[in-house]
């Protein structure tokens, strides 16, 4: 199935979901919290070539201008311990950096087009006044196409290697939530797999403030960094940097 018809599919099944949100809220015990949210992340390239490795990065004031577009947002689920939580990115962007062979090559561009879809189904194994743990486990979906260029010099010919992957990772998570006060509280949240030639991970923490019962407002930091097989040995890609996004509960 081709990647956009995957990221269509992602789509719809996503918004039928939050259609569905709140008539499911209104006749059970279920509780839904939709996030959408900023990540200031720096962007870090990295691809096997049979030139050596090529990397690049982008800081997120240079990608203000390399982005093409970018979406993020997050739902999440709970009906007394259970909860079920799933997460969005998209990326469309262009980075750059020194090649690995600068006799042949002047530099290094690369373009990369990548969705994240994580869902995860969750178990609250303790809850006190103050503190609550999650544990869970659930599937991370990738849709890859990175283009890695070595721009040719004196005379040598530019090359092009591309680097399209779509997997799937099963993942474990573990999710702590800490109350401070009525109004502020933290969360940390880790999750990593693989499948033997692609691997996870991703780290999350944040602070949050409550406005009121309906909207929470949250930032922090978070991490993702993805790693995966060419034909030309390995490719990665990580994403980092703070975050700040509002949360609307029904």
């Amino acid at each position: 199935m081709p990647t956009t018809r995957l990221q269509r599919t992602a789509g719809v099944a996503a918004l039928l979901a939050l259609t569905a949100g709140p008539a499911v809220a209104q006749d059970s015990g279920w509780t839904f919290d939709l996030t959408g949210y900023l990540w200031v992340n720096d962007t870090g390239v990295t691809a096997d070539t049979p030139f050596g490795e090529a990397s690049a990065e982008l800081s997120f004031s240079d990608a203000l201008d390399a982005l093409d577009f970018a979406y993020m947002g997050m739902v999440e689920a709970r009906n007394g311990p259970w909860g079920a939580i799933g997460d969005l990115l998209y990326f469309k962007l262009s980075a750059g950096g020194p090649t690995p062979n600068g006799a042949l090559f002047s530099k290094v561009e690369a373009k990369s087009e990548i969705t994240v879809v994580s869902t995860y189904l969750t178990y609250r194994v303790h809850e006190d006044a103050n503190v609550a743990f999650d544990i869970g486990a659930g599937l991370r979906a990738f849709w890859t196409s990175v283009d890695t260029k070595l721009v040719g010099t004196g005379g040598n010919p530019t090359r092009d290697f591309g680097h399209d992957k779509d997997w799937v990772d099963p993942v474990l998570a573990a999710r702590l939530s800490m109350a401070f006060n009525e109004k502020w509280f933290g969360t940390l949240t880790l999750d990593a797999g693989g499948t033997g030639d692609t691997s996870s991970w991703q780290a999350l923490a944040t602070v949050g403030y409550r406005l009121n019962q309906k909207w929470t407002l949250q930032g922090g930091y978070r991490y993702l960094e993805a790693e995966w097989d060419t034909d030309y040995g390995k490719a990665s890609l990580d994403f980092s940097g703070p975050i700040i996004g509002a949360t609307y509960r029904f």
